[in-house]
């Protein structure tokens, strides 16, 4: 059926079947990657976005609008080097559109209304993971944000240095500089115990 419609839509067009063979064919291959490119990298990008935004269904919508975006780009057939840093290029690019539009809201408010940070099963293992998760989300929101936003990309969504420097438009070793001071920065917020 597709190839059918396919078909009688580009004779309507006046194109020549191998044209049309051509674009569907660069149509299905674009199908293909974008579905590829979801499985591979959508639970990733989903944590990328839930960890910056705190509500688990904005990340949910920041996840679709992702995809709809790199849909989009692949309709214009141009040439992508790394498909996982550019989506989460354009994940970042919507969070931080999404924070100019939003009121900022305190640490405190965001966990108590994140069900994502809550615990999720029974016994004291889920309980300690919480705390410890409230704990450094604290310790994080005491760095400045550029600080916070690499650490996050590095540890937290697991990027190389080259694959932040492709997010942030900018080279791997400039990465690599800023993430040791960010992890300075961290040592520098959280007490010793001894």
């Amino acid at each position: 059926m597709y190839v059918r419609r396919t078909m009688v839509f580009s004779e309507t067009l006046g194109y020549d079947n191998e044209a049309s063979r051509t674009a569907l064919r660069a149509m299905d291959a674009s199908r293909q990657l974008f579905l590829d490119a979801y499985d591979e990298h959508a639970d990733a990008i989903f944590r990328h976005c839930v960890f910056r935004v705190f509500s688990r269904e904005r990340a949910e919508e920041l996840v679709q609008e992702t995809f709809v975006r790199f849909w989009e780009y692949l309709g214009k057939e141009k040439k992508i080097e790394n498909i996982r840093a550019f989506l989460y290029r354009i994940a970042t690019n919507l969070i931080i559109d999404e924070s100019r539009k939003k009121k900022t809201e305190s640490l405190d408010a965001l966990l108590e209304d994140s069900p994502y940070l809550e615990p999720q099963g029974e016994g004291a293992d889920s309980v300690e993971r919480a705390a410890l998760m409230r704990e450094a989300m604290d310790y994080m929101q005491k760095l400045k944000p550029e600080e916070r936003e690499i650490i996050m990309m590095r540890f937290i969504d697991d990027l190389s240095p080259k694959e932040i420097a492709e997010v942030l438009r900018t080279n791997p070793n400039v990465v690599s500089v800023r993430l040791h001071r960010a992890l300075q920065s961290l040592r520098r917020v959280i007490p010793i115990h001894e």
